[in-house]
């Protein structure tokens, strides 16, 4: 049954290759389209520019806690799939059936470690999209 009401932001997770990122603290979707513009000689004085649609693109990042026993994707999962340049087919989802979920295939962009004294190690990545996100139902 699909979720009512106001999404908590902790059933939001990002699958890679059909696993969740495990020890995740965020992630964030970004859809983005570029607009071009096409203001001319021939365009009204009015001090407006005018524009068009452009290009689409989108990127999926997270950030987490480090471990070394989730079962999960890992920090080092997310490492290899840059490293490799590894297209990674990724899922922006709560996986409660009836909710949106948002797909698409990326790269791995970047990827973060970070280690402060007695605080929690975390870490942080980005994948970019190439291709299209599509959107469906959780069935």
């Amino acid at each position: 049954m699909a979720t009512e009401g106001i999404i908590n932001g902790t059933n939001l997770r990002i699958y890679a290759g059909g696993t969740v990122i495990g020890n995740a603290t965020s992630c964030t979707l970004t859809v983005s389209r570029e607009m071009r513009e096409i203001l001319t000689k021939d365009s009204p004085g009015n001090g407006w520019t005018e524009n068009k649609p452009g290009r689409k693109s989108g990127t999926l990042s997270t950030e987490g806690l480090i471990s070394t026993d989730t079962p999960n994707r890992t920090p080092k999962y997310l490492f290899d799939a840059l490293d490799n340049g590894t297209p990674v087919v990724l899922r922006f989802t709560t996986d409660v059936t009836g909710d949106t979920y948002w797909e698409g295939s990326g790269y791995c962009s970047s990827f973060e470690s970070t280690a402060p004294v007695e605080e929690n190690a975390t870490y942080s990545a980005e994948f970019t999209v190439h291709g299209a996100i599509t959107s469906g139902t959780e069935s």
